[in-house]
């Protein structure tokens, strides 16, 4: 843990939060299970869990699961690891326990007007992309980081004939998952798998791209580093961009801190706020039904999904196409 922890590139306060987070695990397993803390079942890290919301509740629960989750990740780097490197018990514990992140149930009170004037003020391409792309689609931040190139669909040809998956490109033809089929200018986010851990949607989703998304979206890949990473969204380091770094985004550029009740008290917004706006817009300002809401953010529904791949392409295009012409008639419009 020490050795690993040395070689991140991390502030040391952060640094000590994981290294806290992984001897509260290993003290815990050391009391309640014959297991190493590296070989935990499923069942150990949710016991886990509903030891730690006792006391502290889920938000604080899900950051020190999520700080200790970290740690297992990236000593299944190591080639001593013994558990297979698809298998990640945190990841499942946390799935079905439902963990939320640490968000205020009262969000900022924010109109159209702030979310146009905060977002005209990002002048960094790539981070510009992300902040609408959120703000458009309701996606998690993890969500957001695991979308690959054969999972976004764009209809501009220089971009498509750039991103074709030739020799050197580590991933499929743009746009070329079957889940696209017949869904132009779209994006497919699947559930968690192995290679969209911790996506935390129950059920797969197409969502469409409004002219803004593509822009920006365009604008980004046009000056994206060009080192064959299958996934969309990098920093500008060339790495897959992920959740801390996307929050950070969000640090940056949301500020001052918007008030969220009437007695004055202020907050800034985080990229789960995208989410939040994303689902009151269409289901308040756009009057879309609860049904359509929930298929977008991939909320579990009355859907049965049985059959396989069959079943998810009957699935998906069944709402896809109810959803799209409301959704690009009443997307909101943030003037770029």
């Amino acid at each position: 843990e020490r050795e690993i922890l040395a070689n991140r590139r991390l502030k040391e306060a952060t640094k000590d939060h994981h290294r806290k987070a992984y001897r509260d695990w290993q003290e815990w397993m050391s009391l309640h299970s014959t297991r190493h803390p590296t070989l935990p079942s499923v069942k150990n890290v949710k016991d886990w869990i509903r030891y730690l919301c006792g006391p502290r509740g889920e938000g604080a629960a899900f950051d020190k699961v999520n700080q200790a989750k970290k740690v297992y990740e990236w000593l299944q780097g190591k080639p001593a690891f013994k558990h297979p490197t698809h298998y990640n018990p945190f990841i499942i514990a946390k799935d079905e326990y439902e963990l939320r992140e640490s968000e205020p149930d009262d969000y900022p009170k924010l109109v159209l007007e702030d979310i146009i004037e905060q977002v005209k003020s990002i002048k960094h391409i790539g981070e510009r992309a992300a902040t609408v792309f959120q703000l458009k689609t309701g996606v998690r931040s993890t969500e957001l980081s695991n979308i690959r190139f054969e999972e976004l669909h764009l209809s501009n040809a220089d971009v498509r004939a750039h991103f074709d998956g030739r020799s050197g490109q580590r991933h499929e033809a743009m746009g070329s998952h079957d889940q696209l089929e017949d869904c132009p200018n779209a994006v497919f986010i699947p559930p968690d798998d192995e290679k969209h851990k911790g996506n935390k949607r129950k059920m797969p989703t197409v969502i469409p791209l409004d002219k803004e998304t593509q822009s920006v979206l365009v604008d980004w890949l046009l000056i994206r580093p060009d080192n064959g990473d299958p996934h969309v969204f990098l920093t500008q380091k060339g790495k897959q961009l992920e959740r801390n770094s996307l929050r950070h985004v969000w640090t940056k550029y949301w500020h001052p801190q918007y008030r969220y009740d009437d007695d004055d008290k202020y907050r800034s917004v985080s990229p789960h706020y995208a989410r939040h706006w994303f689902t009151t817009w269409f289901r308040v300002q756009a009057n879309m039904p609860e049904l359509w809401v929930q298929y977008l953010r991939g909320d579990k529904t009355s859907f049965e999904l049985k059959g396989g791949r069959a079943a998810i392409h009957h699935y998906i295009h069944t709402y896809y196409s109810d959803v799209e012409n409301m959704y690009r008639e009443k997307v909101f419009n943030l003037g770029i």
